[in-house]
């Protein structure tokens, strides 16, 4: 038998023209172990997972990470609690990837709670992205007595294409000043519940508690900032527009 001696030019030689062929395998390995390592990594229950979702001013990851911490401490049977934050630019020739991100993040079904300006919380309505809480801020509901008339009144109207019937589709987070204080302005945005929350209970809990625990003190940086702009901070029908 005629045996080939292995010579490091034939071994060079052989790597020079195959070299495709061994990357193509290390490829192939690398998301197959991918693969193998999501098959077999362990996800939560929907009903122990929950979502909030933050579209509008840009929120520090320290923000977030400290409201997620104080969710845990409220909801320790939940193993998946996350905040999320979709900067969101609508000024002039604005950069509108926010705004398309979040409309693929509803339209494939992410996020139980959502804090959104009212112009969106319209649209997406709209589609019936969001659950209306008629019966939860009524008289023995989850949410009744934690949220005045008035910012019930706020999030109250008749979604398109929807059943022509006014319905209470969020809350207003005007005066959630405990969020306010660690940097998130809420003056113009709304609370509201996905409607293909597969967490619903804990949603609601969630809206519940983000009303109980950042109602807090109005900060007096606030009082100084209406008097220098000549806004009114607290209304609600002063509202962001969209293009």
């Amino acid at each position: 038998m005629i045996r080939t001696r292995l010579k490091k030019e034939n071994v060079l030689q052989h790597f020079t023209y195959s070299w495709w062929a061994y990357a193509l395998l290390v490829a192939l390995m690398l998301f197959g172990w991918q693969m193998a390592y999501s098959a077999t990594q362990y996800v939560p229950p929907k009903d122990k997972t929950i979502q909030v979702t933050l579209a509008g001013d840009y929120v520090s990851e320290t923000v977030l990470e400290y409201y997620e911490q104080k969710a845990y401490e409220q909801f320790p049977e939940m193993e998946l609690i996350t905040f999320d934050n979709i900067p969101l630019s609508f000024a002039g020739e604005g950069d509108y990837s926010g705004f398309t991100k979040l409309q693929v993040v509803i339209a494939v079904g992410e996020g139980d709670v959502y804090l959104l300006n009212k112009e969106l919380l319209k649209g997406f309505a709209s589609i019936e992205a969001f659950k209306p809480l008629d019966d939860e801020v009524a008289e023995g509901g989850a949410l009744h007595g934690l949220f005045s008339e008035e910012e019930i009144a706020a999030g109250t109207f008749v979604a398109e294409d929807t059943d022509g019937e006014e319905h209470v589709y969020g809350v207003s987070a005007a005066r959630l000043y405990g969020m306010l204080s660690q940097g998130v302005d809420t003056r113009d945005l709304y609370i509201a519940c996905t409607s293909y929350s597969e967490n619903t209970e804990y949603a609601l809990k969630m809206i519940a508690w983000l009303g109980q625990q950042t109602k807090e003190e109005r900060p007096a940086w606030l009082d100084e900032l209406e008097q220098f702009t000549g806004e009114n901070t607290d209304s609600a029908d002063e509202l962001p527009q969209i293009g």
